[in-house]
């Protein structure tokens, strides 16, 4: 018999072996796919979560300016912001804003308010909504149940949806409502001429500091300035905070591991009879082994694939992640996460290693113990039964 077709023969026979047990290589197969969706779910989605908010910003302005006082953020007149802001040497494209975040049918929104030109980054042939119209993303699409919207309170306004952000930007238009001017400033308590922050960019990112500074000085009233790489670091720092937070849901995990582990020494322990007839009929140890390391194969590689199947959707599919992101991080707003395909492939393997190795490992260790140690004896059998 050649060696290709000894490995076919031993693989169906490990099939046939699989097949007489199937309740339990069901069971097993199903413990490994939850092993690893709960393991590796949390991590793929903290990566992801990083990932997407790296992106983000940098799209982001590098620097935010925002009045201030007594009672915290307070609107700001456009006209004279931009005129100070225009003495500064360094700060680029000062841009003003009127954006804010208020209630939507299904929670909280980001409503905006852009001049009548069309955005760069926005889809030909979009233009800009008109009083009493609103353009959405998908996150807002979804739970528009009928028309009009209505947005806020006190006072609150309705708009008609007159068109929908293309998917492709839902990074950044996920939870977004763009209004015209008059609707925005209604909305958000803003005064003719006033406006909600201003942006601006520099020509040298490491000359932020210093035009903080000048910045500061240029102004009458108090501001805030928010640094993009601050502001990166900061939402860095809280994708690290949430993985940490949801590793600690690995520990139950790690635990169910060790008891299929041990399930898999005790069910090793209790095939030595049988592998005692196996070499009486001429069955070496080293056939043994084989054999079992093939079932084993056979059980573990399909479920480490499927499990990880199963992280990935629950982190990356439209329905599913609503639900994962209610779980890990309080919210069901977020945008698509956006996929490092480099780190997302490391945690897997890790993951993969993590659960199917140790099983693989027991699996050897116990049949090779097991196998050749000397058989129990067979029962004694009546001559006349």
């Amino acid at each position: 018999m050649t060696p290709a077709t000894h490995h076919l023969a031993m693989a169906l026979w490990a099939a046939r072996d699989i097949q007489r047990h199937w309740g339990r290589a069901i069971l097993l197969a199903g413990s490994l796919v939850g092993l690893i969706v709960v393991i590796a779910a949390p991590l793929l989605f903290s990566q992801a979560l990083q990932t997407t908010w790296q992106r983000l910003m940098e799209q982001a302005p590098d620097l935010i300016i925002r009045r201030i006082d007594a009672g915290g953020w307070a609107p700001m007149p456009a006209a004279e912001a931009l005129s100070r802001v225009n003495t500064v040497p360094g700060a680029l494209e000062p841009t003003p804003r009127i954006w804010g975040v208020v209630p939507g049918p299904a929670g909280p929104v980001t409503v905006i308010a852009a001049p009548g030109n069309i955005p760069a980054d926005l889809p030909s042939g979009m233009t800009a909504p008109e009083s009493g119209q609103a353009i959405v993303g998908e996150g807002v699409a979804r739970h528009l149940d009928t028309q009009p919207l209505t947005l806020g309170n006190r006072p609150a306004v309705a708009v008609n949806v007159v068109g929908t952000f293309d998917a492709g930007t839902g990074l950044a238009t996920h939870d977004l409502v763009w209004l015209a001017p008059a609707d925005a400033r209604r909305i958000l308590k803003l005064g003719p001429g006033q406006i909600s922050d201003l942006t601006i960019r520099l020509f040298h990112r490491d000359e932020a500091q210093a035009i903080q500074t000048d910045l500061t000085r240029a102004f009458d009233w108090p501001i805030h300035i928010v640094d993009n790489r601050t502001a990166a670091l900061r939402l860095h720092n809280r994708a690290a905070a949430i993985g940490s937070t949801v590793l600690l849901t690995c520990v139950p995990a790690l635990l169910a591991l060790m008891l299929v582990v041990a399930g898999t020494v005790v069910e090793s322990a209790g095939n030595r009879r049988h592998w005692g007839l196996l070499k009486s009929i001429g069955w070496t140890s080293a056939d043994i082994i084989r054999l079992q390391l093939i079932k084993a194969a056979m059980i573990c590689l399909p479920a480490v694939t499927g499990g990880l199947a199963g992280a990935y959707a629950a982190v990356f599919h439209p329905v599913l992640a609503g639900v994962t992101a209610f779980w890990l991080a309080g919210s069901q707003h977020l945008p698509a996460l956006t996929l490092n395909s480099t780190g997302a492939a490391w945690i897997m393997a890790t993951i993969a290693a993590l659960v199917g190795l140790p099983y693989l490992a027991t699996v050897y260790l116990a049949t090779l113990r097991d196998a050749t140690s000397d058989a129990a004896p067979l029962p004694a059998m009546d001559p006349w039964t």
